[in-house]
């Protein structure tokens, strides 16, 4: 059995301990090997990992297997099941919330919808080069060119993003190949990148240091930390002393 003290020592680069449902996993050499990324496991080094792992996975079940040889004990029996720095009661309301959720079947997506959905957004854009090639490019040709193509594009980024979170189809196969369609040829951008960062941004949301959509290292310094650490190595990319006036 361990306690949380020892457990919370496990959060390096060399050493991840983590817990999930009270059992304690050695994931340190696995971690490299993680389907979803070394850094959204490791963001939990230390920590409780349920929700996430809850959350994350489509058939927690079939990933249970898995965790067996990372297994090396649990949480002692007088300890708490999350990690003392959570409110446990919060904890417990979002588990409510997400159950009432599955109960309503709000998790369970319409494929017909998404491939309706995707259908639309193929028909403004093919819409839009057809009128490229018929109509040229005229100043009008042109204001109704960019409302078709802003629109899109806005519904494409919000359609590549239920793909990126394997949350339409059953099989993540389906979900990885249309994701990397919509968001490589009708968006122009990485799949990987995306997945990437925004995996993490979703484990440890506005977690700085740990979810990339906070990291505006360039533009402005968060906290009480950073514009410390800034300071004391002399980095600078522009006047922070102004960043609530510019920002």
């Amino acid at each position: 059995f361990y306690t949380w003290e020892e457990i919370q020592k496990h959060n390096l680069r060399t050493d991840k301990w983590l817990v999930i449902e009270r059992k304690v996993y050695n994931v340190t050499k696995w971690a490299n090997r993680h389907p979803g990324g070394q850094r959204v496991i490791s963001h939990y080094a230390g920590e409780d990992a349920t929700d996430a792992f809850q959350a994350f996975h489509i058939n927690p079940t079939l990933v249970q297997k898995f965790l067996k040889p990372l297994l090396i004990g649990e949480l002692a029996p007088g300890e708490p099941s999350q990690d003392r720095d959570k409110n446990s009661q919060l904890v417990e309301d979002f588990r409510t919330l997400r159950k009432t959720a599955e109960d309503m079947n709000l998790f369970r997506a319409s494929p017909l919808f998404f491939c309706l959905y995707l259908g639309h957004i193929i028909a403004l854009e093919v819409l839009a080069w057809l009128m490229v090639s018929y109509c040229g490019t005229g100043w009008i040709t042109t204001l109704i060119l960019a409302c078709l193509l802003a629109t899109s594009q806005a519904q494409a980024g919000w359609l590549q993003h239920d793909f990126g979170h394997l949350s339409v189809f059953k099989k993540s196969s389906w979900n990885h190949i249309t994701h990397k369609f919509i968001i490589g040829h009708l968006k122009g951008a990485s799949a990987n990148w995306w997945n990437h960062r925004h995996f993490q941004h979703h484990a440890k949301p506005n977690i700085f240091k740990k979810d990339p959509d906070v990291n505006m290292l360039h533009i402005f310094v968060l906290g009480d930390t950073q514009p410390v650490e800034y300071g004391k190595k002399k980095l600078k990319y522009l006047p922070y002393n102004h960043q609530h006036e510019y920002f």
